[in-house]
Order: C-alpha cells, then structure tokens, then sequence
C-alpha cells in the first residue's frame, strides 16, 4: 500500500480519530454511568446532614445509613404546592427538646457567586436553630469561614433583625461577628440571615 496516497493520508487518520473519540466518550459515560447512583446519594446524604445541622439535632457522621434513620425520625419534607419543585417548600423538624421547628432554604447573592443557606428555627418562626451554607463559592480563608464552625455556631439561639460586629464582640442577641477581612462575604450573609426569618414565614404559614 502506498504510504502517501488518499487513503493513507486522508481516511484513515480520520477513522483512526473516530476510533479514539468513540473509545474515550465510552470510558466517560461508563464511568459517570457507575457512579451516577453514588453520586446522587452522597448529594441527598449531604442536604439531610445540612437540615439536621441547622435543627441543632446530632447524627453519626459518616454513616450514610445511621443519618437516615435519624433524619426519618426528626424530618418531615413539605413539598410545594405544585408538588413538583426540585427542593421541599420547607422542612418540618422534630427538635431536640420534642417541640415542633422549621427549615427553609435562604439564598443571596455573594462576592463571587450565589450563597445557599438551610437555617432552622423554633417554632416561633423567629429564634434560630441553627444554620448551614451548602453552597458558596467565596474567597478560600477569607469568606469561606463562613463555612467554619465558630461562624455558624453563633447562630444558635440568635434572633433577628441581625447586625454585624467586629469579629469576637458579638455578645447581644442580635449580633452576629463578622469575618475580619471578609467584609462583602460578611454583608451577604448579613442579608441573608436577615431574610430567613421572613422566608421561613412566607413559606410555613404563607405569609
């Protein structure tokens, strides 16, 4: 066969890519195929640990099945009204202390994209549980603290309207501590706390 005619220099580097693409795009899908399901899972496994997190209610870390039960016990998801929305309407809590709570999803815009947080509340709809930001997307030891546990454990038992301090005086039920270096990171979520307490309204009695 001539090693510079049509078919050598033109068809078959074009089959020999096909070949290669069609091989790859296989092992792709192969691989996202098997683990599509655990994928799926973990993603599930992550929210239920946000909610519990945010209701203040212990749960065995690393146990995807121990988290299930305990969320089955204490968490009740209340769809929306068309019943088809990607995310409960709200959460319906079994709180530590046997009374009745809520959760609710709160979003806003922060420094380099959306923040999603899950805050719980008591049953008066005012006094938090807790909260825990499942997506963010800030600046790495700067407004990614808000992801640490001292940040998100200043919540707990806080009521709003909330007002930002200097990180390490926040003594006063309204107050929450800043983020020192984080200042747009700090309003974002500034705003976002202060909103929850009127998404969580909204969404369990409709107002």
């Amino acid at each position: 066969m001539n090693k510079d005619g049509f078919y050598a220099t033109r068809i078959y580097p074009i089959i020999f890519m096909v070949l290669v693409t069609v091989v790859f795009i296989s092992g792709v899908s192969g691989i996202y195929l098997s683990t599509k399901d655990r994928v799926e899972l973990n993603e599930t496994i992550f929210q239920k640990m946000a909610v519990l997190y945010a209701a203040g209610i212990d749960y065995p870390e690393g146990d995807p099945q121990g988290i299930q039960r305990v969320y089955e016990q204490h968490v009740s998801e209340v769809a929306g009204t068309s019943g088809s929305d990607e995310e409960p309407r709200y959460f319906e809590l079994k709180l530590p202390d046997g009374e009745t709570g809520y959760a609710v999803f709160t979003r806003g815009a922060g420094l380099w994209g959306e923040i999603v947080a899950i805050f719980g509340f008591e049953q008066d709809l005012q006094t938090i549980t807790g909260v825990e930001f499942v997506e963010q997307n800030e600046t790495p030891g700067l407004g990614a603290r808000i992801t640490e546990d001292w940040f998100k454990q200043q919540f707990r038992g806080k009521r709003g309207p909330f007002e930002m301090v200097e990180e390490g005086t926040a003594d006063e039920v309204n107050e929450l501590d800043a983020i020192t270096g984080a200042t747009r990171t700090s309003d974002a979520v500034l705003k976002i706390a202060n909103r929850a307490t009127d998404t969580a309204q909204e969404k369990v009695k409709g107002e």
